[in-house]
C-alpha cells in the first residue's frame, strides 16, 4: 500500500516538477514532495512499526486531502484529493480493522459537507465545476478500486492463506513427528502397555506387554480373558497366570472406545505378600503364643478373662508359682521343659473345671482360669494338689511341685486386669512355706508392713544393729571343730525379728548381698580381736553373692585388711547358688578355694543336686538337711539312700556333717551310718559371738 501511494505521489511530484520547470511557478511541488517524502519515511519504518506507519498514513492522506481541498486552487488536484479521501475507509479496513474504518467514514463526512456548502475558499469559483465533473470522480473512485484496492485485499487474502497453509503444513509435519514419538514411545516404553477396547479385546499391545504375556502365540485382537484367564476387575487387582502373576496397575481412557492398561509382573508382589500373611500369623502366633514352652501366653490369657468376665459365671483367675524352679531352669534342658508343659497342659483338658488352657506367665509361673462353686480355700487347694507330682524328664526323676494362688470373680474384681493383678499379689504376699492362698484386700496390709521392715532392715544395716551368734560344729565326741555364723536382729521397733522371716525380707526386696557383706566384715572386724581362734566359722552365701563378679576378690581383700589367714572363714552355699551361672560360679569356688578358704554345701538333699555333680566344684564339707534325718530310725529307704551317700562322701574325701541333730538315739544311728560331724541343738545353741569367743580371750591372756 505504501508502495503504490509513494508511485504515485513520486508521479504528482514529478508532474509538478515539470509545471514548475516549464511555467517558473512553484504550484504544488512543495506540498506534493511533503507528501513523498512523509510516504517514502513511512515505507521505511512499515517492517519494524506497521501500526505507526498504517495510522500515520491513513492521518497523512486526510490531512493533504483536506489541505489541497482547503488551500489548493487546481481543480484537478481538489478531485485527486477527494478521491482518495472517500478511499481512506477501504485502505483502514484493509490495513488495520473495522473501528478504524468506522472513523474515518465519520471523517469523510467534512469534505462532503464542504462541497454542498460552498464555503468560501480560494478554491471557490471550482466548486460549480466540480460538481459538474462527478463523472471523474466515478472513474477515478472505480480505477482505484479495482486498481488498487481489490488486487491489495486479494493479495492480502492470498498471503494469509498462503501463510495457513504454512501452518497448517506445519502443524501436519508435528502432529506426524509426534504421532511416530509415540509409536516410538508406545513400542519402547518400560512398562508393559495393552490398547483394549470396550469388549475388552486387546488390539495392539507393545514389545514388552507381547514379552509379558506372551501374545506371540496370540494374534490380535484377542479376549483378555485369554491372557489373564479371568474377566478384569479393578486396577491393582493380581491374576495368577501358570508361572507368573500379573497385576493391572493403571486404565487410561484415550478414546471413547479404547482404553490403555498398563501391566506389570506382579509375581515377587505376590511372593512378598504371602510372606507378610505368615508373619502376620507368625506375628499372631508371637502375640499369643510361647513358642519354647508351647503354651499360650499372658496376653492371651487377659483375652480369657475378658470372655470369662462376659459370661457372669463365677471363675478363679490362678496364678501357680513352681515351688523348684532352680532345678528346672539350670537341670533340665528345654526339650525336657517342653514335655513338662505337655504334660501339665493335658491336665487342664481333661479337668472338668477348668474354663481354657494353661497359660506361661514367665520364670516358671503358671496362670489360668477355673469355675468354683464352694469354698475357694477348697478349690484353690484341690488345684495345688493337682499340681503337685512326679514326672520323669530325661534320666532326672523331677518333683513338679507348684504354690497356687488365686483371685475370685466377682468378689476380687470385675475386669482381666484387676483380677489377674490381684492373683499375682495373692502370690507375692503368700509366705514361703504356704502353698496355696487367695486373694485378700487385707493382704495388702501386710505387704506394706513387709516393705516397713525391709526399710528398717536397710535402716539396721546402716546403724548396725545386727549381732552375730554363733552355733558349734561337733565331732560326735563332742570336740569342736568350727562354728556357724547366724544373724540375730533385735529391732528397737520392732523387736525380736526371728532370722528366717527377715532374710526372707532381704531376699524379697533385694538386701540379701547387702547382708552377707554386713555379717563377712563385721565377722572379719570381730575376728581381728581373737587371733587364737583354732577353728574356722562358716558364713551362709546365697546364689546372688556368687552373681557378682568380684565376689571372690571381695572376701581375699576383707581377710587381707584385716591380716586374717584364709582358714578363718568358711563359706556355707546353698545348692540353688551352685545351679545358676556355671562357669561363672566354677571360677569363683576356685578362685576362693585356691586362696585356701574352706567351701561347704549348705542344706543339701532340699534341691536336687547330685554328689557326682559336686566332683566338679572343691567342696570340702556336705552338710545334709534335718529333712534327711527326721526319719532316719523308721524308713529303710531314708536310710539306706543316707547311708550311701555318706559312703560317696568318704571316697571323694568330703566331710559329711548331719544339721539339726537334737537327741542321742538320733545321733548314734547317724554315726552307725559313718557320718562323723554334727550340728544341733544336742551339743551347742546359737550364743552371742562375744560370749562364746570369751573363753579364748582368757586363753589368749593367760599365755
Amino acid at each position: 500500500m505504501l508502495m503504490t501511494a509513494f508511485l504515485i505521489s513520486f508521479a504528482i511530484t514529478s508532474h509538478s516538477l515539470y509545471a514548475y520547470v516549464a511555467s517558473q511557478t512553484p504550484s504544488h511541488l512543495t506540498i506534493t514532495s511533503v507528501a513523498s517524502t512523509i510516504i517514502f519515511s513511512l515505507l521505511l519504518f512499515s517492517r519494524k512499526y506497521y501500526f505507526f506507519s498504517a495510522h500515520t498514513l491513513l492521518l497523512s492522506i486526510t490531512v493533504f486531502a483536506i489541505y489541497i481541498h482547503l488551500f489548493t486552487p487546481a481543480i484537478h488536484a481538489i478531485q485527486i484529493s477527494a478521491t482518495i479521501t472517500y478511499v481512506t475507509p477501504v485502505i483502514a479496513l484493509l490495513l488495520i480493522g473495522r473501528k478504524t474504518a468506522a472513523c474515518y467514514t465519520v471523517l469523510n463526512l467534512l469534505p462532503l459537507y464542504i462541497i454542498f456548502q460552498d464555503l468560501g475558499t480560494p478554491a471557490k469559483n471550482a466548486q460549480a465545476e466540480l460538481l459538474h465533473n462527478a463523472h471523474f470522480y466515478i472513474h477515478s473512485f472505480v480505477f482505484f478500486f479495482f486498481n488498487i484496492c481489490i488486487p491489495l485485499a486479494v493479495w492480502r487474502t492470498s498471503l494469509a492463506a498462503m501463510h495457513l497453509q504454512q501452518q497448517l503444513q506445519q502443524h501436519s509435519t508435528l502432529l506426524e513427528k509426534q504421532k511416530n514419538l509415540y509409536r516410538k514411545f508406545f513400542q519402547n516404553a518400560y512398562s508393559a502397555i495393552i490398547l483394549v477396547n470396550e469388549e475388552q479385546q486387546i488390539v495392539e499391545a507393545n514389545q514388552k506387554a507381547k514379552q509379558l504375556l506372551n501374545l506371540y502365540h496370540h494374534p490380535l485382537p484377542c479376549h483378555s480373558k485369554l491372557i489373564f484367564n479371568q474377566a478384569i476387575g479393578d486396577s491393582g487387582q493380581l491374576y495368577k497366570r501358570a508361572n507368573s502373576v500379573l497385576q493391572i496397575d493403571a486404565k487410561e481412557r484415550h478414546e471413547k472406545s479404547l482404553s490403555a492398561w498398563y501391566v506389570s509382573d506382579a509375581s515377587e508382589q505376590f511372593h512378598l505378600q504371602q510372606q507378610f500373611k505368615a508373619l502376620g500369623a507368625q506375628h499372631h502366633q508371637t502375640k499369643y503364643f510361647n513358642t519354647q514352652v508351647n503354651l499360650p501366653n499372658t496376653t492371651w490369657l487377659r483375652e480369657q478373662i475378658d470372655i470369662a468376665v462376659k459370661g457372669a459365671a463365677p471363675f478363679i483367675v490362678a496364678i501357680a508359682d513352681n515351688q523348684n524352679l532352680q532345678v528346672l531352669e539350670h537341670g533340665i534342658d528345654a526339650e525336657q521343659r517342653k514335655l513338662l508343659y505337655k504334660h501339665i497342659n493335658k491336665i487342664f483338658e481333661h479337668h472338668n473345671q477348668a474354663n481354657s488352657a494353661v497359660a506361661y506367665l514367665g520364670s516358671g509361673r503358671l496362670g489360668f482360669i477355673a469355675a468354683h462353686n464352694g469354698a475357694l480355700s477348697d478349690t484353690v487347694k484341690q488345684w495345688q494338689q493337682n499340681l503337685d507330682f512326679w514326672i520323669r524328664l530325661g534320666n532326672l526323676q523331677y518333683h513338679a511341685k507348684y504354690a497356687v494362688s488365686v483371685a475370685a470373680y466377682p468378689q476380687h474384681g470385675y475386669s482381666a486386669e484387676r483380677l489377674l493383678k490381684n492373683a499375682v499379689q495373692a502370690c507375692e504376699l503368700r509366705h514361703s512355706n504356704v502353698l496355696y492362698s487367695v486373694f485378700d484386700f487385707s493382704l495388702k496390709k501386710q505387704r506394706l508392713g513387709r516393705h516397713e521392715m525391709a526399710l528398717l532392715l536397710e535402716k539396721a544395716l546402716e546403724y548396725d544393729e545386727l549381732e552375730i551368734y554363733l552355733q558349734g560344729k561337733h565331732f560326735a565326741c563332742g570336740r569342736l571343730i568350727g562354728f556357724e555364723a547366724l544373724a540375730r536382729w533385735n529391732s528397737h521397733l520392732l523387736g525380736f525379728v526371728p532370722a528366717g522371716e527377715f532374710i526372707a525380707i532381704a531376699e524379697e526386696f533385694g538386701l540379701i548381698e547387702a547382708l552377707t557383706q554386713y555379717i563377712i566384715h563385721k565377722l572379719c572386724q570381730t575376728l581381728a580381736n581373737y587371733p587364737a581362734l583354732p577353728v574356722p566359722i562358716a558364713v551362709n552365701v546365697s546364689a546372688q553373692d556368687l552373681e557378682q563378679e568380684d565376689f571372690a576378690q571381695q572376701i581375699k581383700a576383707l581377710l587381707q585388711k584385716y591380716n586374717l589367714a584364709a582358714s578363718a572363714i568358711e563359706l556355707e552355699l546353698t545348692e540353688y547358688s551352685i545351679a545358676n551361672d556355671r562357669a561363672h560360679t566354677l571360677m569363683q569356688l576356685k578362685s576362693l578355694s585356691q586362696f585356701g578358704i574352706k567351701l561347704a554345701i549348705d542344706d543339701f538333699g532340699t534341691g536336687y543336686s547330685n554328689i557326682a555333680r559336686l566332683i566338679e566344684y572343691p567342696i570340702n564339707r556336705l552338710k545334709f538337711d534335718r529333712s534327711l534325718l527326721d526319719k532316719i530310725d523308721t524308713d529303710r529307704n531314708q536310710h539306706a539312700l543316707l547311708s550311701g551317700m555318706v559312703k560317696i562322701c568318704a571316697k571323694l574325701g568330703i566331710a559329711a556333717l548331719a544339721e539339726g541333730v537334737e537327741t542321742a538315739p538320733q545321733r548314734d544311728a547317724l554315726a552307725q551310718l559313718g557320718m562323723q560331724e554334727f550340728q544341733g541343738y544336742l551339743y551347742s545353741t546359737p550364743q552371742p559371738i562375744e560370749q562364746v569367743l570369751a573363753p579364748y580371750v582368757l586363753k589368749l591372756q593367760a599365755d
